[in-house]
């Protein structure tokens, strides 16, 4: 019998001492779970605090940064500030074009997921994945969640998206699901260096649930386990309105706690994710040819096996290095493990991760991950951004505390009769006239009006207003900005394109996160679809063996999934078109190829109809041509039957330039 672990390193569970300090799951109790979890929660509190600056900042909140108030010494807003003045904050907001102008780019390349597996043999089921995966696309709306989520990559410099299988109760159907965690629920490892994320060894998130959709999450058919959530959750009440009645408004989110939910009728859940170690021992079937891991108390039923084959082999000759057994290794074995744990340390659920890829189901990126540091698209351009408002706030000062329209009229010009507000209500009056007599060496009234001060406010305006582009890298062309009269368009079409290169790694970020994303989605499909399906959404791109689906055959194929330019643009399909078209007019494929491949919008009608009538005319000619075995039928004239193959291809021509 080959064995490759010492009998000295299988021993059971008694030994408490040496299981303490390797098995992290059995001896670790839930409290200090929720404590190592809230730490990692409490770590990217000043993340927070800034992501949300950065998003006032966009969305036009620019006057929130605190001051200290000169006079009171207390710590005030700079718009509440500005209001002491009796002046009004204004801003500028040039934040909200930048990041818009970076969507458009986003947007206008669309781009999808492609699937190629890994031996050539087997593409085609590469197709038929890729097929999956638009399916997927479509039914998660994922372009629109891809522009949202570039948006708050932009603002916040962090995107998490979360793949699982189940459910869904608003489309009423289960299948694989992208959902967005919000990055005030969520927390990580805080020793993470790896850019790549391989390092992390938590992840998790905090849910707060009405008390109905937790018993339906949780309780599954066990009405005892519903009614012992009612009871741990007894503050929760059914399905009422929230406390505060304040809607479409982020303060539910920017007040959270990590273990009290912000609204008392809520239930809060929380779901870490965390990677634990344990002993196990790897398993090498020789003769089925199976690689396994098992229990550690599971071994002795691995020394049964290799001892029945033992005697078997033995009563049918054979030597001891002949008879196949299985060869057994002893291991630390690091894996993920899930907990969904109320505040007060109750486990609501908990498993070993149930996904082939055996990992945790998010997909994290930060942009730029440097020394655990990381700035955001719009940080970078904040300082420009309250520059330009502090410039424009003081050239309406300086406009306010300019003469404008004074008149000064001397006391002793007044006329007889008359007062200084009679004068003032005639000299605002339309065709006002005031009667006086000067006095001989008297000074006479006068108007003064001047122009704002001229401190270099507006030159600097300007400076900032380019150093704003500068620094985000988004000009004037990728704007879309009317250019310069007299500039070229080849000129304008570099202009756009060099503005573009500054956002390359930018967006090259994101899209290495979608293909993680869609790598771990296409995984999950690959594990829990189980039915054949006929998916056609892919149009006329792929054959009609691999619109087929079939669960079964990709299973265990390994497939490498990259983010491609999309083939449903607009701008693609015409290319398409215009070259199947040429083909068509040289002669090179018939019109059946042509609306089979094209991209027409009638295509699939237009064919419909072309093979109907061919149909009808087999039938025809079928039903009138003498058959030799029937002397009576008649039979087509030659003539005729010439006309009819003559004028069969013009009608169809015809047919389609119509």
């Amino acid at each position: 019998m080959k064995q490759l672990i010492p009998k000295s390193q299988i021993y059971s569970g008694s030994d408490t001492t040496r299981n303490h300090y390797i098995n992290s799951v059995r001896n670790t109790d839930t409290a200090n779970i929720i404590l190592e979890a809230s730490r990692a929660w409490d770590g990217l509190d000043k993340f927070r605090k800034n992501a949300r600056r950065c998003r006032d900042y966009t969305y036009g909140k620019q006057w929130n940064d605190r001051i200290k108030d000169p006079a009171t010494g207390k710590w005030i807003t700079e718009e509440t500030y500005i209001k002491a003045q009796g002046k009004i904050p204004l801003k500028n907001n040039m934040i909200r074009q930048l990041v818009k102008s970076v969507l458009g780019q986003f947007a206008s390349n669309q781009t999808e997921p492609v699937c190629v597996a890994s031996d050539r043999d087997e593409q085609k089921l590469g197709e038929m994945m890729s097929i999956i995966m638009k399916y997927a696309y479509t039914l998660n709306k994922m372009w629109d969640i891809d522009r949202r989520t570039l948006e708050q990559y932009l603002i916040s410099a962090l995107c998490c998206h979360k793949i699982q299988y189940g459910w869904n109760a608003a489309l009423n159907k289960e299948d694989a699901f992208v959902t967005v965690v919000n990055e005030n629920r969520l927390f990580f490892d805080n020793r993470m260096a790896d850019y790549r994320y391989w390092d992390c060894n938590l992840i998790g998130e905090i849910h707060d649930l009405s008390i109905s959709d937790l018993i339906a999450t949780f309780a599954g058919n066990d009405r005892n386990k519903a009614l012992e959530l009612k009871q741990i959750y007894a503050t929760a009440t059914e399905d009422c309105l929230r406390s505060n009645y304040e809607n479409l408004t982020s303060d539910h989110l920017d007040n959270l706690t990590f273990l009290v939910p912000e609204d008392y009728n809520m239930c809060r859940v929380i779901e870490i994710w965390r990677r634990e170690s344990k002993e196990r021992i790897k398993c090498h079937d020789v003769l089925e040819a199976q690689y396994y891991k098992i229990e550690i108390e599971d071994y002795p039923k691995i020394q049964a096996i290799n001892e029945a084959r033992i005697r078997q082999g033995a009563a049918q000759g054979l030597a001891p290095d002949e008879i196949p057994l299985i060869e057994t290794e002893w291991f630390i074995d690091r894996y993920w493990y899930a907990r969904w744990l109320t505040p007060f340390g109750d486990v609501l659920r908990e498993m070993e991760t149930p996904y082939w890829h055996k990992s945790h189901p998010y997909v994290l990126s930060l942009y730029p991950f440097v020394d655990g540091e990381v700035h955001s698209f719009v940080e970078d351009i904040i300082d420009q951004q309250r520059y330009i408002n502090r410039l424009i706030t003081m050239v309406d000062f300086i406009m306010g505390a300019s003469a404008k329209g004074v008149l000064l009229f001397p006391e002793d010009q007044i006329p007889d009769g008359m007062t200084i507000e009679d004068i003032a209500d005639e000299w605002t009056r339309y065709n006002g006239v005031i009667l006086f007599r000067p006095k001989p060496g008297g000074a006479m009234p006068q108007q003064i009006s001047t122009n704002a001060t001229n401190v270099g406010a507006y030159e600097m305006l300007n400076l900032q207003m380019k150093l704003l582009q500068e620094i985000s890298g988004v000009h004037g062309a990728l704007q879309g900005k009317q250019a310069n009269s007299g500039t070229a368009a080849s000129l304008y079409a570099q202009e756009a394109q060099n503005s573009a290169l500054n956002l390359v790694d930018l967006l090259s970020a994101f899209n290495t996160f979608r293909e993680d994303r869609d790598t771990k989605l296409m995984q999950t499909i690959q594990q829990y679809y189980r039915e054949k399906r006929y998916i056609n959404i892919s149009g006329n791109d792929y054959s009609e063996e691999a619109k087929w689906f079939d669960p079964e055959r990709v299973k265990n194929v390994h497939f490498d999934l990259t983010i491609t330019e999309s083939t449903s643009t607009p701008a693609y399909r015409q290319q398409m078109n215009d070259f199947l078209m040429q083909l068509f007019a040289s002669g090179q494929i018939m019109i059946e190829d042509l609306l089979e491949n094209g991209a027409f919008p009638f295509a699939d009608r237009l064919l419909q109809s072309i093979q109907k009538r061919k149909e009808e005319m087999i039938q025809a000619q079928g039903s009138i041509q003498q058959s030799p075995q029937d002397p009576n039928s008649a039979q087509i004239p030659p003539e005729i039957q010439q006309q009819i193959d003559k004028n069969t291809a013009p009608l169809m021509l015809q047919a389609l330039q119509q």
